[in-house]
């Protein structure tokens, strides 16, 4: 698993035509392997990277559901305005649940270091497009609606989200630093050997640099939303070379294995020390998502 930052498509500020609101873990069945913990109901599934926290996130998308009202908003101060038919429910298919991008054998023989594009991408885009036409007194009205709009419906799922990050960085750092993750990132490091790379980092996800390097990244060129045409067949194919070595390799190494099991045990640790106050956590997500499933059926969406 890399802990990049998430490469899909940069959310806009979109919405969906229609959402279903679940509170439930993400599906394990892509596995064998499940352990639920501390009462949280995620199980074990290393593929998606799936971590006794997830329970408390709520995808980045739902932040902007605001814009269920800000369309009426903009068309009855004299603009049109038409939100993105953007579902928030659906995300990269290489994202964790926790909005991480997923790094394992599966991803890096079709995306390489990238990651798959958000399904609504085109959508997206064709709204920030449009909104670079706008007249000055068009984003002036825009940015009230959406001060508006947020008054209707607190931004609190930035707040969780962040909180949530919070608790659990110290299970990923402690993780990286684990002996048993250290020892199979030495093994790690052996196995790239043959690529011939000079730059090599001391394990896939330390602070002395990280994967790709700038060396790798110099023979293919770096994308940051999927395999777009800014790169040649040629380079799409280096980069899906190099990936998949890499990600090979800490399979073999033991190394994707070793980090997800001590990051997951530190999560289970962090769950059941933070009890009380994560039970609250779950509290207050709920009690947002019936916020958006009102504003929803308000709007005639639900």
């Amino acid at each position: 698993m890399s802990v990049r930052a998430v490469t899909g498509a940069v959310i806009l500020a979109a919405t969906l035509s229609g959402c279903t609101v679940t509170d439930g873990p993400v599906d394990s069945s892509e596995t064998g392997s499940s352990a639920a913990t501390a009462g949280t109901g995620v199980e074990k599934n290393r593929m998606q990277w799936s971590m006794p926290l997830d329970t408390y996130t709520i995808p980045g998308k739902y932040g902007y559901v605001t814009h269920v009202l800000v369309e009426p908003c903009m068309r009855e101060n004299g603009f049109a305005y038409d939100r993105p038919d953007v579902d928030v429910t659906r995300s990269s298919p290489t994202m964790s649940a926790s909005e991480r991008s997923l790094f394992n054998t599966e991803t890096a023989a079709q995306w390489g270091y990238g990651s798959a594009p958000d399904p609504d991408v085109d959508k997206i885009r064709a709204a920030q497009a449009d909104a670079t036409t706008w007249s000055p007194e068009q984003h002036e009205q825009f940015s009230a609606c959406t001060a508006q709009a947020r008054e209707v419906l607190p931004e609190d799922w930035a707040r969780i989200d962040s909180t949530v990050a919070s608790i659990g960085m110290s299970a990923w750092t402690g993780a990286k630093s684990a002996p048993e993750v250290v020892a199979a990132a030495q093994e790690w490091v052996r196995c790239m050997q043959p690529l011939g790379f000079s730059d090599l980092p001391s394990s896939p996800n330390s602070d002395d640099g990280g994967m790709p390097t700038d060396a790798m990244a110099a023979t293919f060129g770096w994308v940051t939303d999927g395999m777009e045409e800014s790169q040649t067949p040629e380079q799409q194919a280096e980069e899906i070379r190099i990936a998949t070595f890499d990600a090979e390799c800490q399979e073999s190494s033991g190394y994707a294995d070793a980090l997800y099991e001590a990051e997951w045990s530190r999560q289970v640790s962090i769950v059941e020390d933070n009890e009380d106050a994560l039970a609250r956590l779950l509290e207050e997500k709920a009690a947002y998502l019936a916020r958006v499933d009102e504003v929803m059926r308000e709007a005639g969406l639900g």
